[in-house]
């Protein structure tokens, strides 16, 4: 891996050049210490090696230099677990004065094998982990001791960030390049089709959640630059980029003005030199992100030219339809409704279960009850219907059967079934495993078990709030052992794995649910 190609300008100045030298003899010691670790666990092939020497001398950059990319993950970790260094320190660890501490290098390596190798588990207090951090620290702390230098990155860093394309440019930098992303950037480029291209960067940039306690690059990049706290919010809040169809209104240098198709909003979007590209009565497909009062085209635009009006109204039709939970960020009344109806669903639910999370223990004990509930769930909503409203319904309809999606009733070995307050209901097939698992305390789990358990808490699909009416309901002392954490060591580890594996549900959700025959806000 050559460092160069990483540096925000492609080069290395004069000063820097110090780094590669670094970085070279760093890799040859990782094969020393490899040598004398007691399992093979830990063990590299050179490429990982020449590529961990590189990440681990950029941590050492990036601290030494103070520039803040690790400072912030630490306070990020502070804030969300009262330690910066969660399942290695207490909450009441003194901190070393240190730039390099055999803490902070092992809780690196602790996260980052996870990217070399996701089907690893690692004990964050693995021996060999422990021994290879504090040869490292070691080896680091004497060589950044000696070297002076002007960090690139750091002035890269510091530039204004007075445009969106100011800090776009970071954004990119940051999650493709920077030591911290640069591994999570490529497993999720090799899991979304293997090609880089830019849906698939702006993506990674905006929405992902990574392994580093589920933050996201944006949160990182709003921490570290020297911006305002209104600014720190925006930029935070870029998950939710404005993806709809605009109708442009103007376009005069240096910027357009459009209206969202979905409810007739203006978008003032600065350009820059690109209003050629957009003609002025036309449609447009795109991505929007605010910065500074304006708004800015994040990814690829698709540009349509002057359409008919049919072509409009099947847009104002299948959009919301195909993309509802993307359509409620900006058509707040209809996020609000339904929220309302999803709100009114789990009423129904805890009146009809007594509690928002059910174990069925097979598939047609589910089936059979959720046709009942479901019976229940019509009778209950025809109620709350007023006489007129009632009467357009035949009563003949609610005698019919209520036939289930076949992917429901082939779920097998066990389902858990958990209604979310806000989003609505979240299924799991392979329940039956997850619950003995819970009930053995952490003791003789089989492999089906330990597999099923690390799946429930790895599930993009499965809120925190599952996780958690599971574990009030059978303990959470299997999950520390499949994840070789010592529970009396890390109190607060399941909130650290929640977020760390679930990170995109602590942002802004919406229902997963579709409104269908209703009017967006226009």
């Amino acid at each position: 891996m050559n460092l160069y190609i990483h540096r925000p300008n492609q080069h290395l100045e004069r000063g820097e050049r110090a780094l590669m030298r670094i970085a070279t003899e760093l890799t040859s010691f990782l094969l020393t210490v490899q040598r004398s670790l007691t399992f093979e666990t830990l063990h590299l092939s050179k490429p990982q090696r020449e590529t961990v020497a590189h990440l681990l001398v950029e941590f050492a950059e990036d601290v030494y230099q103070d520039i803040g990319i690790w400072r912030s993950l630490e306070q990020y970790n502070r804030d969300f677990f009262g330690t910066p260094l969660p399942c290695l320190l207490p909450a009441d660890a003194p901190v070393d004065a240190q730039p390099v501490t055999p803490a902070r290098v092992q809780y690196f390596l602790w996260t980052l094998y996870s990217e070399l190798d996701p089907e690893l588990t690692l004990a964050p207090q693995h021996r060999d982990l422990t021994r290879l951090a504090s040869e490292i620290a070691a080896f680091l702390h004497e060589r950044f001791s000696h070297v002076r230098f002007d960090s690139g990155v750091k002035t890269f860093l510091t530039q204004p960030n007075t445009y969106g394309w100011d800090v776009k440019k970071k954004l990119i930098w940051l999650g493709q390049h920077s030591y911290l992303f640069r591994l999570s950037f490529g497993n999720y480029v090799r899991a979304h089709g293997g090609k880089p291209d830019i849906p698939t960067i702006d993506d990674f940039l905006c929405q992902e959640t990574t392994a580093w306690s589920g933050l996201g690059v944006i949160d990182l990049l709003a921490a570290l630059l020297d911006i305002t706290d209104e600014q720190r919010a925006t930029l935070r809040g870029w998950y939710e980029r404005h993806t709809a169809y605009f109708r442009v209104v103007t376009a005069r240098e240096p910027v357009l003005e459009l209206v969202n198709l979905l409810n007739e909003r203006s978008y003032s979007v600065r350009v820059e030199g690109e209003v050629k590209h957009f003609q002025e009565g036309g449609l447009v497909f795109g991505a929007l992100v605010p910065w500074d009062g304006l708004w800015y085209w994040s990814g690829v635009q698709q540009t349509f030219g002057v359409v008919p009006d049919e072509t409009l109204q099947s847009v104002l039709r299948e959009f919301p339809r195909k993309a509802s939970q993307i359509v409620y960020r900006y058509c707040e009344s209809q996020a609000a409704k339904a929220r309302e109806i999803v709100g009114k669903h789990y009423r129904q639910f805890l009146a009809y279960y007594g509690k928002d999370f059910v174990h069925y223990s097979d598939n047609r004990s589910m089936a059979e009850d959720l046709r009942k509930f479901y019976r229940y769930q019509q009778e209950a909503t025809l109620k709350d219907l007023s006489a007129a409203d009632r009467q357009k319904y035949a009563r003949a309809n609610l005698l019919q059967p209520l036939v289930l999606p076949p992917e429901l009733l082939n779920m097998k070995n066990g389902v858990g079934l958990y209604f979310h307050p806000a989003e609505g209901q979240e299924l799991m097939a392979g329940f039956n495993a997850i619950v003995s698992g819970l009930r053995k305390q952490g003791e003789h789990l089989t492999e089906d078990e330990a597999a099923s358990l690390k799946s429930f808490l790895h599930g993009d699909a499965i809120s925190p709030e599952f996780v958690r009416a599971v574990v009030r309901a059978y303990g959470d002392a299997s999950i520390a052992t499949v994840f070789l954490i010592q529970r009396e060591a890390a109190p607060g580890y399941l909130e650290y794995l929640l977020r760390r594996y679930k990170g995109h549900f602590y942002r802004r959700r919406y229902p997963s649910l579709t409104l269908v025959n209703h009017e967006f806000e226009r």
